[in-house]
């Protein structure tokens, strides 16, 4: 697996690294900014510390250790933007349809008093889009999209599987 390192900046930022997409090498059209945190392991027993205050505990202790790193600038092709827009509607109109379908449905029954089949199917099918509208915000995700993530120390930004235009463009400014 292919990865490049860019070294984070004393102000926990990077600025755009290149003039092209990470994930195709095409010309930017978008330049977006976002940030990115560090993935850091859960430690500690679980099991020990099953209490309520043992998971507070445990949770302000991984916050502590988490890095996020400012991304400004970052390039994004036409085929990227359009994904993530894509993507991010799509997950809006999954939930708020969904939230919408439910209220809708317990509004008609509580008025009407109304029951059957294409009224449960419509409450049902509200359920069920909420839920699946996490998968599209998360496939829409600036991570996903650019194939970064911060290291775990939070000094770098790794980018998995980049375009060698990409490579090349980030190297060469490095260099210059």
């Amino acid at each position: 697996m292919r990865e490049v390192r860019l070294e984070v900046g004393r102000a926990g930022s990077i600025s755009g690294p290149a003039d092209c997409c990470s994930a195709h090498g095409k010309r930017a059209v978008r330049r977006v900014d976002f940030a990115l945190q560090s993935r850091t392991p859960p430690e500690g027993s679980r099991l020990l510390n099953a209490n309520l205050l043992g998971v507070a505990s445990r949770l302000a202790d991984r916050a502590a250790r988490v890095q996020v790193t400012q991304i400004v600038g970052w390039p994004l092709c036409r085929r990227c933007a359009r994904r993530r827009n894509g993507l991010i509607v799509l997950a809006a109109v999954l939930f708020w349809g969904g939230l919408a379908a439910v209220g809708a449905t317990l509004l008609v029954h509580l008025v009407t008093g109304a029951q059957g089949g294409a009224l449960g199917a419509a409450g049902v099918a509200g359920l069920v889009a909420v839920p699946v509208s996490l998968v599209s915000f998360v496939l829409g995700s600036m991570p996903r999209i650019t194939r970064a993530r911060t290291s775990e120390d939070g000094s770098a930004v790794v980018v998995t599987e980049p375009h060698p235009g990409f490579t090349a463009a980030v190297q060469d400014r490095a260099v210059g």
